[in-house]
């Protein structure tokens, strides 16, 4: 980048005590706010009784059970909605959002329809985003040029939400680096369409092209978690971690007012770790993760597990993938499985890890045994380099090994 660490350091720190005061202040506004609607709510549930919540109320709760993941009172809280504002505007813009989390693209934009309102920004970003997501892509072209025509006072809005719809739907990765060039000759100090620009080269394989452009939007905001974010990611792909590592560090420091991103950016910096063999450091930061009750162990104990593999604490991995065999949650339930069996192996308990790989082989035939074996010979492979000998055990060698061991035990 153009400006020198040191002086966007310097530059961040000198206005990040004051706009962090002001977002905590914020928020603990806002939460003081939810909390007593949350209190008005469930005090109304436990004596059955139906107490009134004007709209914003009613969004605000609906917001907050869907981030919860909260369906029973989220469906509730709808209910009531419908009992106390069933016409009100305000009331079906939180239901759309509602039906567009949960990906009920056709149920949202059938309910903005039925009152064919026009000029209301809300409804038009939704009706753009629907129809993105349904392919109707000429429909929210269409859209978002008739917007530009009548010279409306969300036009470059629109266009930024477009832009972000159409990078998140890979079929649309060509459109969607047109679509924002376009828009860029018309709006070409917007950060926003700048920002989906980056992230479309990152997208696309266009790794030179995104880091000069991050490094530019970098300079123009040094305060962006996001772009620090992008940045790491992309000295990611060109296998320089200890440079992707460093702009993770800074986009944490960035990040502290938004937990959900702040939590992303650490469990990828652990994953970058992991990559450039800092296993200790890597393992540090996932039990941190762990340690915050909004992120669920699942989606960080496989990694963990692997961390003490490559460090070969079979013991410690053991008893983590012990816990989550079977969960239904698994992104990837081959390498778990795959991972427990060896360390079955690892740590002399035979038993177990012939039952464990019956029910494998059962359910993957063939990828847990690849999957196995691949372990297997890099460890192989490090050994051969400490002590200068090879041994690889190949799939159906490991296989016919612990199933005639299982007989011989019978």
């Amino acid at each position: 980048m153009h400006t020198t660490r040191n002086y966007v350091i310097k530059r961040i720190l000198a206005q990040f005590q004051f706009i962090s005061e002001t977002i905590n202040l914020l928020l603990t506004n806002k939460m003081e706010n939810i909390s007593s609607l949350l209190e008005r709510y469930f005090s109304g549930q436990n004596k059955g009784v139906i107490l009134f919540f004007d709209v914003d109320e009613i969004a605000s709760l609906i917001n907050y059970f869907l981030e919860k993941e909260d369906s029973t009172n989220l469906n509730k809280i709808i209910e009531l909605g419908y009992e106390l504002h069933p016409d009100d505007i305000n009331f079906k813009i939180a239901l759309c959002k509602t039906l567009i989390v949960t990906e009920d693209f056709n149920s949202a934009l059938k309910l903005i329809d039925e009152d064919d309102i026009k000029g209301n920004k809300d409804i038009d970003l939704i009706r753009i985003e629907c129809l993105c997501e349904l392919y109707r892509l000429n429909e929210a072209l269409d859209l978002v040029n008739d917007l530009g025509n009548k010279g409306s006072s969300y036009f470059e809005e629109a266009t930024e939400h477009m832009a972000c719809v159409l990078n998140d739907i890979e079929k649309y990765q060509k459109e969607a680096s047109c679509f924002i060039q376009d828009y860029l000759s018309i709006f070409p100090d917007n950060f926003v369409l700048k920002s989906e620009l980056c992230l479309n080269h990152e997208l696309s394989g266009n790794t030179k092209e995104a880091l000069e452009l991050c490094n530019n939007l970098i300079d123009e905001d040094p305060y962006s978690a996001e772009i620090w974010y992008m940045q790491g990611r992309l000295f990611s792909l060109c296998a320089d971690f200890e440079k992707a590592i460093d702009s993770l560090d800074f986009a944490i420091s960035c990040a502290k007012d938004n937990k959900e991103l702040e939590y992303e950016i650490k469990f990828t910096k652990a994953l970058f770790l992991y990559k450039n063999e800092n296993y200790e450091k890597a393992i540090s930061c996932y039990n941190e993760l762990v340690s915050h009750e909004e992120f669920e162990a699942s989606q960080v104990d496989p990694y963990l597990a692997d961390c003490y593999i490559s460090i070969d604490d079979y013991e410690k991995a053991y008893k983590i993938l012990k816990e989550i065999i079977g969960n239904e949650d698994l992104d990837d339930e081959v390498s778990v499985l795959g991972n427990f069996i060896y360390c079955c192996i690892e740590t002399d308990r035979k038993d177990e890890a012939i039952e464990i790989l019956g029910e494998a082989l059962k359910r993957f035939p063939h990828s847990i045994l690849d999957y196995i074996s691949t372990l297997n010979m890099i460890k192989s492979q490090h050994s051969e380099i400490l002590t200068g000998k090879e041994k690889i055990i190949y799939p159906s060698e490991l296989a016919r090994n612990y199933i005639n061991s299982s007989f011989h035990n019978n």
